[in-house]
């Protein structure tokens, strides 16, 4: 029955281009706005994700990441003791204000780590190394920082929290949830910065390195009753609260899926209303086709057909179109994350969307009388 499904599409070609359009208008959104969400998360969870430590130590009922009290850095001590540790660093993490070529203030994300080690430095270099921000006054900016700072080149002087720091290296890809521009500088140059918020003997994390992986619960559950006065995290456990809170706490992620779940109401109305159109033009057809023997399964694979065939065809135009402005979107310096396990979950939701839309054809279908073919 694919041929005839093809046949009737194609005898109302208006018609089938407004269904086509509309899919392609609900996949587009869709794959837009599940891809910056996913875009943003990654972001929010990216120094998480590229810091190679089990156990994170966080401030008492932190919320997210990106928002951390100071913890007095001797708590370090704590969890250096603990034998299946094989190595302990912090990583602070902080806010100050940049001052930028017309001489206005920019407010930015500060992120200090050990030279020495590299826990929790920038990665993604184009120039210079992580540990080039040791022994001095020295920084790390992101090329994706350059629209909000202007041009950045390394050896070039920059005023920080009223200090100036000099610009040693260049990351590519480091974005912040909040888009701000991160800053990547050695724990000790930062925790003397003027901002007023992290001071000497101060940090944000302590993160820890196990020698066996298989113990992560039994540590976690030690540090989590010895340290009352910190929360004990693993890594996906710091990544699922900081994607918890701009997901359902900030509401921020609801209302992009929200939009992508309309996107998805239109597509499937406009693809429902044809083939239901279709479905009465075509009534005393199908009737025909069932007076000659014709079963109702065989005519709802007709029109199940019609369905598949519109979403395939809407969907292949709307992922081709987001797949080639990926590129200008991120250089907007949006956030879009497109992967094909999101491609090909989009497209069996559009499918399924716009099958399930057929249905009511299908009842119609069901309770045709072939006899009304040779009435009068």
């Amino acid at each position: 029955m694919l041929w005839l499904a093809w046949k009737t599409l194609l005898h109302e070609k208006v018609r089938l281009a407004l269904t086509i359009l509309g899919i392609v208008f609900a996949s587009v959104l869709v794959l837009a706005q599940v891809g910056i969400y996913l875009g943003m998360v990654c972001n929010a969870t990216a120094v998480i994700m590229n810091t190679d430590a089990d156990i994170w130590a966080t401030p008492k009922n932190i919320r997210n990441f990106d928002f951390a009290n100071p913890i007095p850095e001797e708590r370090i001590n704590k969890v250096r003791a603990i034998a299946e540790v094989l190595w302990v660093e912090k990583i602070i993490v902080t806010w100050g204000f940049l001052k930028v070529a017309n001489g206005g203030l920019e407010q930015v994300q500060i992120i200090g780590f050990n030279p020495d080690t590299n826990v929790g430095a920038p990665w993604g270099m184009v120039e210079g190394r992580p540990s080039d921000v040791k022994g001095g006054r020295y920084i790390i900016m992101d090329t994706t920082s350059e629209k909000r700072v202007g041009n950045l080149q390394t050896g070039s002087l920059w005023e920080l929290c009223g200090k100036r720091f000099r610009l040693v290296g260049l990351s590519q890809g480091i974005r912040s949830f909040t888009t701000a521009p991160i800053i990547f500088m050695a724990h000790d140059q930062l925790q003397h910065l003027s901002n007023g918020i992290v001071h000497p003997g101060e940090t944000t994390y302590i993160v820890a390195k196990l020698r066996d992986r298989n113990k992560i619960g039994k540590v976690a559950a030690f540090l989590t009753e010895s340290m009352k006065d910190s929360d004990i995290l693993t890594r996906n456990g710091f990544i699922y609260r900081t994607v918890e809170y701009w997901t359902i706490e900030t509401g921020v992620g609801m209302s992009f899926f929200l939009t992508a779940f309309l996107g998805l109401m239109i597509g499937g109305a406009i693809v429902g209303q044809t083939i239901y159109a279709n479905t009465m033009q075509y009534l005393k057809e199908y009737g025909t086709l069932k007076a000659m023997g014709a079963t109702n399964a065989d005519i709802y694979k007709t029109i199940f057909a019609q369905a598949g065939i519109s979403a395939v065809a809407g969907y292949a135009a709307g992922a081709t179109l987001m797949v080639a402005a990926h590129g200008i979107i991120e250089k907007m310096g949006v956030p879009l994350y497109l992967s094909g396990w999101l491609l090909f979950s989009a497209f069996i939701i559009i499918c399924l969307t716009c099958i399930s839309s057929a249905v009511f054809s299908v009842r119609k279908i069901r309770t045709l009388d072939p006899a009304m073919v040779f009435r009068g």
